[in-house]
């Protein structure tokens, strides 16, 4: 499941966040139904927990008949996204800046940076950030009583950097659309999905939802293997 498993062309790109702390079902389960409705990229994330566990968690999905063709990204740790050859990490704002992390990261492998202001975005997409992630557009619960950065913050932040920028942040299929009409390259999502009754069908919604917009990012999204 390296880099080269999964290819986006062009269009918005939809990348599931996992959250153990966050849905009714177990986790395995609600990642399984995201998959086959479409899912195609998924991050694991688990800040709680210590890498040999991060680590077994991802081998779990490789190892599953129900992940094949997925995209695995893990976030913070580049260490476990190297041992599981991973397609890339995610890298938070207080884990290592992306230009530490490419010294010894594969060309190959991509890495993603969430950033919270259009002063850390044009940074990380100077340290050398593959893509970006933007955030929180709306008011989630992953964030209580921090006040959303609203579209038009993440309108700022696609047009300045040149790197493609994903959305995040209490994003749902009613309003994906005014999203991506900032021209940002897809979304990010957790609860919107994992939170769902049936993760199949709030998967099926979020991505009828993306197709409908028919928005065309500013920097799509090209994972390939670089």
């Amino acid at each position: 499941m390296g880099g080269a498993e999964c290819t986006f062309y062009g269009g918005p790109v939809l990348q599931l966040i996992t959250d153990r702390q966050r849905g009714p079902q177990d986790l395995l389960f609600g990642l399984a139904r995201a998959v086959a409705a479409g899912v195609r990229w998924v991050q694991i994330r688990d800040k709680r927990a210590p890498a040999e566990q991060l680590y077994r968690f991802g081998r779990q999905l490789q190892e599953d008949r129900r992940f094949v063709g997925i995209s695995l990204f893990v976030n913070d740790r580049a260490d476990v996204a190297l041992a599981l050859d991973a397609a890339g990490v995610h890298l938070a704002k207080k884990s290592l800046p992306p230009a530490a992390v490419r010294r010894f990261f594969p060309p190959q492998k991509y890495i993603g940076v969430s950033v919270h202001s259009l002063e850390e975005a044009v940074r990380a997409a100077a340290e050398g950030a593959d893509y970006l992630t933007f955030g929180h557009v709306y008011a989630t619960a992953s964030h209580p009583g921090v006040p959303p950065r609203e579209v038009g913050m993440l309108r700022e932040v696609v047009e300045a950097v040149p790197c493609p920028v994903l959305a995040i942040g209490g994003i749902t299929a009613e309003n994906v659309a005014e999203v991506l009409e900032t021209g940002c390259a897809g979304v990010a999502v957790i609860g919107a999905i994992l939170q769902a009754p049936d993760p199949y069908r709030a998967t099926r919604r979020l991505l009828e939802a993306m197709a409908d917009a028919k928005a065309v990012p500013k920097k799509p999204f090209v994972l390939t293997g670089k």
